[in-house]
């Protein structure tokens, strides 16, 4: 009897991050298919600055966001099961590894950059 691999759906919401009419966070791919088993990247690209940190969260449909990883800039990368992250500050570029990905693993990936607050903002 063969092993049949059910294609696992990985969506992405591409979010954007509006501030003073620039778009200051940036997401790729916007969607992307995974079969059960592979591995995949999902990249984000930012231009907040002053930069506090970078969050990465997954939310499956009907639920709220889980968090997966913090990154501050003293931290360039961080695990948490099959799931790990790179931040590559002077980039200004963050990336999300999913390893060995389960049929679980179908949601919407989101990046958040953080900006320390201000008596400005």
């Amino acid at each position: 009897m063969g092993k049949h691999l059910s294609a696992c759906w990985v969506l992405l919401w591409l979010h954007h991050q509006w501030v003073a009419g620039k778009t200051q966070v940036e997401q790729s791919p916007q969607s992307l298919v995974v079969h059960e088993g592979e591995s995949c990247v999902l990249q984000c690209n930012y231009t907040v600055t002053p930069f506090n940190n970078l969050r990465w969260y997954k939310q499956d449909t009907g639920r709220g966001p889980v968090s997966l990883t913090v990154l501050t800039n003293k931290e360039e990368k961080t695990s948490r099961g099959r799931y790990s992250a790179t931040l590559d500050e002077g980039a200004k570029h963050s990336t999300l590894h999913i390893t060995a990905s389960l049929l679980d693993d179908a949601a919407t990936y989101i990046c958040v950059v953080a900006a320390p607050c201000s008596p400005e903002t």
